[in-house]
């Protein structure tokens, strides 16, 4: 069985495995330790407490809301890399 490329059909091609990441980006840019920082600074002015104590509990909140949603083990893919083309591609792909 002949192993090609399906972008360029080169033989030359070599499987690799990769790591997905798949993060919720919107959730994680609202919740980042700056956004909660900032939003911390505002709460802490309205209830007439120095900014820079709602900063620094924002700021730890959103870290260690971070700690705990972020993905420790990311799955692994296989995908392959032709040395033709550099085009990387899932190993479903091949002919």
């Amino acid at each position: 069985m002949s192993l090609n490329c399906p972008f360029c059909h080169s033989t030359d091609i070599m499987i690799v495995e990769a790591n997905i990441q798949q993060v919720n980006s919107t959730l994680s840019n609202l919740a980042s330790p700056a956004a909660l920082g900032a939003l911390g600074t505002t709460v802490a002015k309205s209830l007439n407490l120095p900014p820079i104590v709602g900063g620094i509990a924002g700021t730890v909140l959103g870290g260690l809301f971070n700690s705990f949603t972020e993905q420790n083990t990311s799955p692994k893919q296989s995908l392959c890399f032709c040395h033709n083309c550099y085009q990387k591609f899932p190993i479903q792909y091949l002919n």
